[in-house]
């Protein structure tokens, strides 16, 4: 009896969440929104278990270009400042005021670090986590995230109905204008 309650004991430690120092939160907090507001570009995409699959290039300060498909149909969104350029043929765009969910996309780099997980070891790498809700119109997107422990960009974050995955951080290729629109650079 006095081993199994030994045992755990020496157990419970281990399944309990570990309290982060504030200055470690802080720290990561601070790091991570560095290196988002200093990527001058990357792709983010999403797919939810629904089906619907959004990729969005980011491109600094202010390009965003959201392809969407859902049940077959693609909206190509390219916001540029506040104009945005709507396209449902991929040939064809009309300039417009941006609707808000696609506004809402440069908020991503403002993705608020709530709280520390620990760290997931993800083939032979050693990622940061941490929870976050995702930002714009919808509030109640709660997000478990990684991050590369040496430069803060984010890797991944998802839940049970969706996954975001950050890649091709300043990429050359990275473009948010196709040529046919006009009065938009490249």
């Amino acid at each position: 009896m006095k081993r199994w309650l030994a045992a755990v004991l020496l157990a419970l430690p281990a399944a309990l969440p570990v309290a982060v120092p504030a200055d470690e939160l802080t720290d990561v907090r601070e790091r991570v929104q560095a290196a988002m507001h200093w990527a001058r570009s990357y792709v983010v995409t999403t797919n939810a278990l629904t089906g619907f699959t959004v990729t969005m290039t980011f491109v600094a300060p202010d390009r965003y270009r959201s392809q969407a498909a859902y049940n077959g149909a693609t909206v190509d969104v390219i916001l540029i400042g506040g104009t945005a350029y709507v396209s449902t043929d991929g040939k064809t765009y009309r300039k417009t005021q941006p609707p808000p969910e696609v506004a809402a996309q440069a908020q991503l780099h403002e993705v608020p670090v709530e709280s520390l997980l620990p760290d997931k070891l993800i083939g032979s790498r050693v990622w940061g986590r941490f929870r976050t809700t995702a930002s714009g119109p919808e509030k109640d997107q709660h997000l478990v995230c990684t991050y590369d422990k040496r430069t803060y960009r984010i890797n991944d974050c998802s839940n049970e109905g969706m996954t975001l995955t950050f890649s091709r951080y300043d990429d050359p290729a990275n473009v948010v204008a196709p040529p046919n629109v006009t009065g938009a650079q490249r």
